[in-house]
């Protein structure tokens, strides 16, 4: 019984700040008893601790673990004070943390129940489980940018067009070059006013807006 009365006696031998007690009010709290209710039809083992305020108002907990294949995996713990009939559950992610962090640590470290399980209260309080958990939804693929519906003009030797980045060229071959292993036919283009020669891929007319200088006029 040593370690219940490291619980007991905590107050005595100076006891826990006010910030300490404001994060954990179990430091501030005298344990009085510990039961271990073994597995039921349901599959839950429960673990009740019940406390002492420093007003002696009881605070009881209830923590519930599931049977899985690795073992028994903590769920949810449940929570009520003098006054009140039923309990309500604990959120993991609140104030109640490092409350929930210790009872789960005295539950491995408390040497024997200090009450019978047989008929007690604790064994007829009962929770839903956990819903598992959903995969996650692959990634939606992003939307292809719209086609255009606009027939690709064709060009011939000699032919004027406009390219918006230079101006306006002429044409004066078309190629087929092999590029990477592929086969590319290219525009020759001569841009008189700027004196430069570019080849562009047919595939790219579209992207690139080039067009015939007739379609100007």
């Amino acid at each position: 019984m040593g370690f219940f009365r490291d619980w007991f006696d905590r107050n005595v031998r100076g006891g826990p700040t006010e910030i300490e007690e404001m994060m954990n009010p179990l430091l501030g709290w005298r344990l009085q008893h510990f039961v271990c209710i073994p597995e039921d039809r349901e599959h839950w083992l429960r673990h009740y601790f019940m406390f002492l305020d420093k007003e002696n108002d009881r605070r009881e907990f209830i923590v519930f673990y599931a049977q899985t294949a690795g073992g028994w995996s903590y769920e949810r713990t449940a929570y009520r004070k003098q006054g009140e009939d039923a309990y309500s559950l604990l959120s993991e992610r609140g104030p109640w943390s490092m409350t929930i962090s210790s009872l789960l640590d005295l539950g491995r470290r408390l040497p024997a129940n200090t009450q019978s399980p047989q008929g007690h209260h604790a064994a007829g309080v009962n929770i839903e489980r956990r819903p598992a958990p959903q995969p996650e939804a692959p990634p939606r693929p992003a939307p292809e940018p719209p086609r255009s519906t606009r027939p690709v003009p064709v060009f011939t030797v000699g032919e004027h067009v406009v390219y918006p980045a230079h101006g306006v060229g002429k044409i004066i071959a078309i190629e087929d070059q092999e590029i990477a292993g592929a086969k590319v036919e290219l525009l020759v283009i001569h841009f008189k006013t700027d004196k430069m020669t570019l080849r562009v891929p047919t595939a790219n007319i579209a992207k690139i807006g080039l067009r015939k200088l007739a379609d100007e006029i």
